[in-house]
């Protein structure tokens, strides 16, 4: 999931560089979606270790 969030905001610099504004702006709350449903369901979960 971070190799994804990491790949999506590659492609919002991408998209900035070549001046597409509109699609990086949109992607980049896509990303911010993400990165707080990410926050909020897998990064707090408690950690299992079966043994």
């Amino acid at each position: 999931m971070i190799a994804l969030l990491f790949a999506l905001l590659t492609a919002v610099m991408g998209l900035n560089y070549f001046r597409q504004k509109t699609a990086a702006n949109a992607l980049f709350f896509i990303t911010l979606a993400l990165s707080v449903y990410w926050l909020k369901f897998h990064a707090t979960s408690q950690l299992t270790i079966q043994l």
